[in-house]
């Protein structure tokens, strides 16, 4: 059935989403219960894939996507991103499921712009596995894989990649300890 043979459904949608009907406009697809609540700036030119049950919570600071063209970035399902988000995806973004994103988190998988005329810095991709909890102010750079369940603690850099089930912290970002993850134990359900 299409929105235009039946207003009350495209009502009914509106009400159901709060929010989030913005998301079909700028994303190739969305999952069921994605919301948004605060301003949330999305500019995809290139593939853009929402899970189930996303939230975007861009208040009171508000949050930024930016995805170019050819570029992909994929967020798994039972996601939350906290505000003043910046993400800035120019070749690949991956971000798994059960994936809390704290306040101010940068994510970027490129330079954007060289150093000198030297500076041939390329696009490196980023994977953020599942259950994997990002601090405030955290920092994520180009080419960085970060574990299964670890936890990067608020105000870090992130370099180099981390390994599963650990926390991280500092400038740049190791290994601090081990964490007791069980098995199928998930740190955010929503």
């Amino acid at each position: 059935m299409s929105i235009s043979s039946n207003p009350r459904s495209f009502v009914k949608l509106l009400a159901v989403l709060k929010g989030a009907i913005v998301l079909p406009l700028k994303a190739n697809s969305v999952g069921q219960l994605s919301r948004i609540a605060g301003k949330l700036t999305i500019k995809n030119k290139g593939e853009f894939l929402i899970g189930r049950n996303v939230s975007f919570h861009a208040k009171p600071f508000p949050s930024s996507i930016s995805v170019a063209k050819q570029a992909k970035l994929w967020v798994g399902d039972h996601v939350f991103f906290n505000y003043g988000l910046d993400i800035g995806c120019t070749k690949s973004i991956l971000i798994g499921s059960y994936t809390i994103i704290g306040p101010m988190v940068n994510i970027m998988d490129s330079n954007f712009h060289p150093v000198d005329a030297d500076d041939h810095s390329p696009r490196k991709g980023i994977i953020i596995s599942d259950n994997v909890w990002i601090g405030r102010g955290v920092l994520i750079l180009p080419g960085v894989t970060i574990g299964l369940n670890s936890v990067i603690a608020a105000g870090s850099v992130v370099t180099r990649d981390i390994p599963p089930n650990v926390l991280a912290g500092g400038t740049p970002a190791k290994v601090i300890r081990e964490i007791n993850i069980p098995q199928d134990w998930v740190r955010r359900y929503n």
